[in-house]
């Protein structure tokens, strides 16, 4: 609506159009989340709320944002950066949480499990953000288990539950973009590890990113590719056109795990890598 404000927070990564009548409800919210002292209203905490008044077509810019916001939704990708190292024998319980248009940029990216919090696991990624529970569990965009963001209300399991979670009312509304938590073995379906010289760049997990000869094509967070071409090949680049590794006699539907024969191309440096599976593909071999 005209004279509608816009707020500002998670740093920047999240916004809000607020209608006058609102605001103070709003901006009441935000400090007592952020932590901050407020020197104009002791006792208040003050909020990282950066405010930006809209001019007289502040209905049709919002219009416009709420439109993005809703676009979001058809399209999740797995993060395959923060978090995420190269190293394939990491420990299983680990989670991935998806990236989407608006989402909090520390919240996206792999979660390893540091330690408990209410006799629960911990998770926390690169960023700082984390996942803990607390009467249910819980996602903050920095290591604070006293306010959170993202919640799913009612989860009392051992583990945090994969699905799409909800935003916590005093972060965002139900228009707020959220984030999907998985397990990552269930995504990272593939794990190459042994190898290196020139070819090092295929150690790490591999997450399926389309299909080539109607086969699932696999890439890791370096690029390095695993691809069928008469026979499942493995490239430190997206190249399908050239190889390091091979299984000569695989002609599945799905790569083997094992030892991966290396290619000429790589002389005397490396003999093989080993490939793991996880996930649908450990159940299907």
């Amino acid at each position: 609506p005209v004279g509608s404000v816009k707020v500002t927070y998670a740093g920047g990564d999240m916004a809000r159009w607020i209608p006058p009548e609102a605001f103070q409800k709003e901006l009441r919210a935000q400090r007592s989340w952020s932590g901050e002292g407020s020197a104009d209203q002791p006792g208040m905490d003050a909020g990282p709320a950066v405010l930006d008044v809209s001019p007289s077509k502040a209905s049709a810019m919002a219009a416009h944002v709420a439109d993005s916001l809703v676009r979001t939704f058809s399209f999740l990708s797995p993060i395959m950066g923060s978090g995420y190292t190269d190293d394939a024998d990491d420990d299983d319980d680990a989670y991935i949480v998806s990236s989407m248009s608006g989402l909090a940029r520390s919240i996206p990216g792999r979660y390893r499990r540091v330690g408990e919090c209410n006799w629960k696991p911990k998770y926390c990624n690169e960023r700082g953000a984390i996942i803990f529970f607390d009467d249910h569990w819980k996602m903050n965009v920095k290591d604070d288990t006293l306010h959170w963001c993202y919640e799913v209300r009612g989860s009392t399991e051992e583990y945090p539950p994969a699905q799409a979670w909800q935003a916590y009312h005093l972060f965002g509304d139900s228009g707020c973009p959220v984030p999907t938590l998985a397990r990552a073995s269930e995504i990272e379906v593939l794990a190459v590890s042994g190898v290196t010289g020139p070819a090092r760049g295929v150690n790490g997990r591999y997450v399926e990113v389309g299909y080539h000869n109607m086969r699932p094509k696999y890439q890791n967070r370096s690029g390095a590719i695993i691809y069928f071409d008469d026979y499942w090949k493995m490239n430190n680049r997206n190249d399908m056109l050239a190889w390091h590794f091979g299984v000569k006699d695989a002609t599945g539907l799905k790569p083997p795990g094992g030892d991966w024969e290396a290619h000429w191309s790589c002389h005397d440096e490396q003999s093989f890598a080993s490939v793991r599976l996880s996930g649908e593909l450990a159940a299907g071999a």
